[in-house]
């Protein structure tokens, strides 16, 4: 079964600085990326349509077309695996979840889909949309459980990973994949599992404590402390102490330092000492910026960190304010707390600053894509230039 899973315009743009440099699709939550969790669930093989400048040319036909900021379960995928040719689904609310096409389709529009004459049902049962970048944080401790159920199988047919180097409590599952190295490390399986992929290398004195996902090729420096809802994605480097984290993969946090209630995106890196707030004085509500809406909003959460775009950085020592979102490609050197909204490609991290030459943050993109074995292409480079264009328009 081939489908396609779309962002809407409006979806898109809700979720920034995360999309910037991604289709929703394209993000991690828990283990797995959105179109990966729908592919496992489904067993088809997916397309993506978003912004034009981060589409792809379609490759096959599909059948379906879901939207990509619903988030699978069991009982929404039977139901859209249940759907005839011409039906759709609706949530409680009106809003467009999927419909399967009368025939087999190469190409569409965002804006046909949505006015495809399709008959629709009300989907009754509840539905996990992400509809703020901050959502993620919240929603993380249960997705890795749900990916680590969804891998399980794949899991079982590896041969049971013996106990050296490391030592157990709790008896929720963990995996550890058969090429990681461990040395000393604690993992407490009390509430959730640990999942621990490829090559992954973890110095002594770590401490682990699930549901957390530290994958390929993460490196976790001696006497780190890792705590519930932690993902790290492939490449990423850590030390100090990280409580329910997500990672997109490519980023550093290689010293000393909190960092709490947070996403960061790709290609980031958190300078020595950097330490973000997660919890106000007052223990009030928290707000966050939206860049969609250009307003602070009240999220309704007492714990949240910081919202980090892709290729960002923070020098030494840096100090970040509860609920604070950080736009792509910005470099923040800043003598106090940076702003609760520090813009894209901000230099320093004054207010609207807008001051970092997308020349040199091209010439930086490169060097660090050649860190991790990677060709920053004309592609990138294309999408990176449309990304600093849009940021400047909207921010």
């Amino acid at each position: 079964m081939n489908f396609l899973l779309f962002d809407t315009h409006k979806d898109w743009k809700n979720l920034l600085p995360l999309t910037y440099f991604n289709a929703i699709p394209n993000i991690r939550l828990g283990i797995l990326k959105i179109y990966e969790k729908w592919e496992k669930r489904l067993g088809g093989k997916s397309l993506i349509l978003s912004e034009e400048y981060l589409t792809t040319p379609v490759e096959f036909g599909f059948e379906l077309a879901i939207r990509s900021i619903y988030l699978p379960d069991f009982d929404l995928t039977q139901a859209i695996r249940q759907l005839r040719p011409g039906e759709a689904l609706r949530d409680t609310n009106g809003n467009f979840i999927a419909g399967r096409f009368l025939e087999n389709a190469k190409a569409f529009s965002r804006e046909e889909i949505l006015d495809y004459p399709f008959s629709f049902a009300v989907y009754e049962k509840p539905v996990n949309p992400l509809k703020r970048p901050y959502e993620l944080i919240l929603k993380n401790s249960r997705e890795i459980e749900k990916d680590f159920a969804l891998l399980e199988q794949e899991i079982l047919e590896q041969e049971n990973r013996t106990s050296d180097g490391f030592q157990v409590i709790g008896d929720r599952p963990l995996f550890i994949d058969e090429s990681a190295k461990l040395d000393g490390v604690y993992i407490d399986l009390n509430e959730g599992p640990v999942y621990i992929g490829k090559n992954v290398r973890i110095l002594p004195g770590t401490y682990i404590k699930g549901p957390a996902a530290i994958l390929a090729h993460s490196f976790i420096k001696a006497n780190t402390s890792i705590y519930n809802g932690t993902t790290l994605g492939p490449w990423t480097k850590v030390g100090g102490e990280i409580k329910n984290v997500l990672f997109q993969g490519y980023s550093n946090k290689g010293h000393d330092g909190f960092l709490g209630d947070s996403v960061i995106g790709k290609w980031c890196n958190l300078g020595a000492g950097t330490s973000n707030s997660n919890l106000k004085n007052n223990y009030s509500q928290i707000r966050m910026w939206h860049i969609a809406s250009r307003a602070f909003e009240p999220t309704g959460q007492m714990f949240l960190g910081t919202v980090m775009g892709d290729f960002s950085k923070t020098a030494i020592n840096t100090r970040i304010n509860t609920g604070t979102v950080i736009g792509v490609a910005s470099n923040i050197f800043y003598p106090d707390f940076p702003p609760k909204f520090v813009t894209s490609f901000n230099w320093g991290g004054e207010i609207a600053n807008h001051a970092y030459d997308v020349e040199k943050a091209l010439e930086t993109a490169r060097i660090v894509f050649g860190r991790r074995g990677k060709t920053f292409d004309e592609t990138e480079e294309r999408i990176f230039r449309t990304v600093h264009r849009l940021a400047g328009e909207w921010e």
